[in-house]
C-alpha cells in the first residue's frame, strides 16, 4: 500500500491540478491513501502571491470526491499551514477540527520570505541555516496544533549557494536539529519524508536521510511520506526508492491520520 500524504490543487495559489486529476493520477499509480495539503499561510511575505485557502469551498469539494471514489480511494482532509511565530494564534483559530493531518511548514523565518530570497540578503549561507533552525525551534516549544513537520531542512532549497551541503554537517545545526526532534517527539508529533528533496540532492528527500536517522536514534516513530506534488507526474515520485532507504535506516511503519489520530502501516 503507498500513501501521498503532500498533494496541492488548484485551491493552493502555486498550483493548477484539479482534485479529480490528483485522485485519478493516485488511483493510475496504485496508492491507496491520499492526503490534500494545499496551502494557508497567513502574512506569507512574499507580494506577489497569496496563500490563503478558502476552507469552506475547499473541505466541501474534498467531501464531494470522498463520496465519488469511495472504495477505490482514500481520500483525508490534510492542509500545509505555514507557521511564523507571531500568527500562531490566528493560525490555531483557523485550523480548528476540521481536518485529518496538518503539516506545519515554514516558508518564511523572521518575517522574510525563503523563495524570493528576502531572508538571506543579510546572511552567509551557514548564518541564514541557523537561524532558520532557531525559528523553527522556538516555534515547536510554543506550538502543538499539527501533525508532522513539513520537509524540516526546506533552507537547503533555497538561496543562491554554489551547494546544498547536508545540515548534519554542522555541529550547531546538529544540536538545534536534535532539539527540534525531540521536542516534536516529546510531543507525540512527527516528521514528514518529503520527497521533492530530490530535485536539489538526487540522493535525498527532505529532510536528508541523515536527519532522518538521527530521528529514528532519537526514537521517533510517527513519518508520513509525501511528494509536495503541484503536477500529476510528481505524484508518489520516488516513493519506492525512498521506503528502501527508510528500511534501512531501520523504520518499520509509515503513518496515516484520520481526525488528526495517527493509524501506522508496515512497510
Amino acid at each position: 500500500m503507498l500513501y501521498d500524504y503532500h498533494l496541492h490543487s488548484q485551491f493552493s495559489a502555486d498550483s493548477e491540478m484539479s482534485l479529480t486529476e490528483i485522485c485519478e493520477t493516485a488511483i493510475n499509480k496504485g496508492l491507496t491513501e491520499i492526503a490534500i495539503t494545499d496551502h494557508h499561510d497567513p502574512d506569507y511575505k512574499d507580494p506577489t502571491i497569496e496563500f490563503l485557502l478558502n476552507k469552506k469551498a475547499y473541505l466541501a469539494e474534498i467531501r464531494k470526491l470522498q463520496q465519488k471514489y469511495k472504495g477505490k480511494l482514500k481520500i483525508k482532509k490534510g492542509i500545509e499551514i505555514g507557521l511564523q511565530l507571531h500568527i500562531l494564534t490566528e493560525c490555531n483559530n483557523y485550523l480548528t477540527d476540521d481536518f485529518d493531518f496538518i503539516i506545519a511548514s515554514f516558508h518564511t523565518a523572521e518575517k522574510a520570505d525563503l523563495y524570493n530570497g528576502d531572508f538571506f540578503r543579510d546572511y552567509n549561507q551557514w548564518e541564514a541555516y541557523l537561524n532558520y533552525l532557531k525559528t523553527v525551534l522556538a516555534v515547536v516549544k510554543v506550538y502543538q496544533n499539527y501533525n508532522v513537520i513539513g520537509h524540516l531542512d526546506i533552507i537547503r532549497r533555497y538561496g543562491e549557494f554554489v551547494s546544498k551541503p547536508d545540515l548534519l554537517t554542522n555541529k550547531t545545526a546538529v544540536e538545534l536539529i536534535s532539539e527540534i526532534l525531540k521536542i516534536i517527539i516529546q510531543n507525540d508529533k512527527g516528521l514528514e519524508v518529503n520527497t521533492s528533496g530530490y530535485r536539489i540532492d538526487q540522493k535525498n528527500p527532505l529532510p536528508s536521510f541523515s536527519i532522518l536517522k538521527l530521528y529514528h536514534e532519537l526514537g521517533g516513530k510517527i513519518l508520513t511520506i509525501g511528494s509536495d506534488s503541484h503536477q500529476p507526474e510528481q505524484i508518489a515520485h520516488k516513493f519506492k526508492f525512498t521506503i528502501s532507504k527508510l528500511k534501512e535506516i531501520g523504520f518499520t511503519e509509515l503513518t496515516t491520520f484520520t481526525n488528526r489520530q495517527p493509524n501506522f502501516h508496515k512497510i
